[in-house]
């Protein structure tokens, strides 16, 4: 501490390069300090610092935080206390960001992040402040009175943390709740559970917040089930069998709002959120068409074939997909990395891929057609033990193929399977032409002779512009279509792994090195992984970073 507070006054009115001096680790009186970075100028990012406690020390029982899944709602519940304490510190004092103070700020979700992190019993904190200056002149008296007056605030808020507890202790058991009901659906051959009473609305489309007078979720009572878990509790609600389930209803009756929730629940929530309890499988992948994507070397002849000019689609490059190919390769890219639920908005899609109905096929024979839609494949998605939920309200050829339809009536669920199916029959759908067939799946690899010469430089940057591009360097990487990102922060983790993807030699499939890396991801902590000092990662499933490596416009694969 006196070592700090000496250095900084020496420094006052130098030239604000000077600051890196103060570079280093400095005890304090119960916690370290760690200026891990030094900004260049105060108009630059800010300046990353690090504080570390011991939690045994201050008073935190080693029981909130001794299996994954409670030190993972630690270090979550801590990061959010943090965030509303640090928003209110800091002071702007002098030039660029003198004085201000930011941690990584979390949305709804439950995850692990590199802002808190525990390693042992010790519990690290990662926040940007600004070091304050007049122009470009260091200001020392700014500088000890955000180090030594408002950073400390951050361990006296961890001592009074500590004191009631109740809130971290539902906190953790919210989170190994949602672990359990994950397991729970595996072991019941499910791919969905949603918990009596859920509240899926949403504040609005930019505010992911629980709409507060939200009609509570009901199950119909055909789809009702009642899970065991691991604690001996119970919990009831709908459970989505392993199939093909169609979500329909009219406009505005709730059918996304369903959908997204289930696209949401590959995670964890936080108490209050309302779907704390809707739980999906992780290997879920939300599938849409997507105009002018790029599309590498990749196999999408299970749905287009006898392209003119004989182009192969076995092997197919483009780099301005329609939204039919664009949606084939989303399927198969998703099938690559293995994906086991598909879940489908009819509104997202490209609706020749979806569907022809008997008049285009009078006109237009099969033979001079490249495209085999999508609902002639639903019977492959079953031979391959692909589940899909699809959301319709025009396509209803699809009740035919439908295992469960399940009907949306004013936010409502009804179960009207046996209903749909009798349409069905009432209309025959004779110009569907079901195929049950194994999908032809390439399992491509990554070039390491292009890859390891991207993004190697020292000065290489990963920057992002919240969930619609990846800067990687001078590279751009559209995201916006990737629906299940929910933080910026997996954004900057993601072009963090690519640049460690990239970086390794050719050693087995595309498929193999993600899903290696999302072991790393579930056994490491996040600076651990990628050796990294930022405060601002947050973890992104394998299917997400994949997605984002694919958009990449750059011949990255094998031939």
């Amino acid at each position: 501490m006196k070592k700090l507070k000496e250095a900084l006054n020496k420094l006052d009115g130098k030239s604000y390069g000077g600051y890196k001096e103060i570079r280093g680790r400095y005890n304090f009186i119960d916690y370290t300090l760690e200026i891990l970075r030094v900004q260049g100028d105060p108009f630059a990012s800010p300046s990353l610092f690090s504080v570390e406690i011991n939690l045994l020390k201050y008073g935190y029982s080693k029981d909130l935080y001794d299996n994954p899944s409670k030190k993972i709602a630690f270090e979550d519940y801590i990061l959010r206390k943090l965030n509303k304490l640090i928003s209110k510190l800091g002071k702007r004092s002098g030039s660029g960001k003198s004085g201000q103070l930011n941690i990584l700020s979390p949305k709804q979700e439950i995850l692990k992040r590199s802002a808190i992190e525990i390693i042992g019993d010790t519990l690290i904190v990662k926040f940007y402040g600004g070091l304050p200056a007049n122009g470009r002149r260091i200001a020392s008296r700014g500088a000890v009175m955000m180090i030594f007056n408002e950073i400390p605030k951050i361990s006296k808020e961890l001592k009074i943390l500590n004191v009631g507890l109740e809130k971290l202790q539902l906190h953790i058991k919210t989170n190994l709740k949602s672990d359990s009901i994950r397991r729970a659906i595996k072991k019941e051959n499910l791919i969905v559970f949603i918990e009596n009473n859920s509240k899926l609305a949403r504040t609005s489309s930019i505010d992911d917040r629980v709409l507060r007078d939200g009609i509570p979720f009901n199950t119909p009572k055909s789809l009702q089930v009642t899970l065991h878990l691991d604690n001996g509790d119970t919990v009831t609600g709908m459970g989505v069998p392993k199939g093909i389930t169609v979500i329909t209803g009219g406009g505005f009756h709730g059918k996304s709002t369903l959908l997204t929730a289930i696209e949401k629940g590959v995670y964890n929530h936080i108490v209050g959120d309302g779907r704390e309890g809707v739980i999906t499988d992780r290997d879920t992948v939300k599938i849409r068409a997507e105009d002018g994507r790029w599309i590498d070397k990749l196999d999408i002849s299970n749905f287009i074939n006898n392209l003119p000019h004989k182009k192969d689609t076995r092997n197919f490059t483009t780099a301005n997909a329609s939204g039919s190919t664009s949606q084939a390769a989303n399927i198969m890219e998703a099938l690559e990395l293995g994906a086991t639920t598909l879940l489908i908005d009819e509104d997202t899609t490209a609706t020749n891929f979806m569907v022809r109905d008997r008049k285009i096929q009078e006109l237009i024979s099969h033979k001079k057609e490249p495209i085999t839609p999508f609902i002639e494949r639903i019977e492959s998605m079953k031979a391959n033990d692909i589940s899909v939920i699809i959301v319709v309200g025009g396509l209803g050829d699809y009740f035919s193929m439908a295992d469960r339809v399940i009907m949306l009536d004013e936010y409502n669920l009804l179960d009207v399977t046996e209903k749909a199916k009798l349409i069905s029959e009432k209309f025959e759908n004779s110009n569907v032409r079901g195929v049950n067939e194994k999908f032809n799946i390439t399992f491509r690899k990554l070039d390491s002779q292009k890859t390891k010469k991207l993004f190697t430089s020292d000065r290489c940057k990963v920057k992002t512009r919240e969930l619609d591009e990846l800067l990687i360097d001078k590279e751009s990487i559209d995201i916006r279509h990737l629906e299940q990102y929910v933080e910026n922060g997996q954004v900057t983790f993601t072009g963090e792994i690519i640049r460690k993807v990239f970086a390794q030699g050719n050693h087995g499939t595309f498929k193999d090195k993600l899903e290696n890396i999302q072991t790393e991801i579930d056994k490491n902590n996040l600076s651990k992984l990628l050796k990294s000092n930022s405060g601002s990662l947050v973890e992104a499933r394998k299917y997400e970073i994949a997605a984002a490596i694919t958009r990449l416009r750059k011949d990255i694969f094998e031939k």
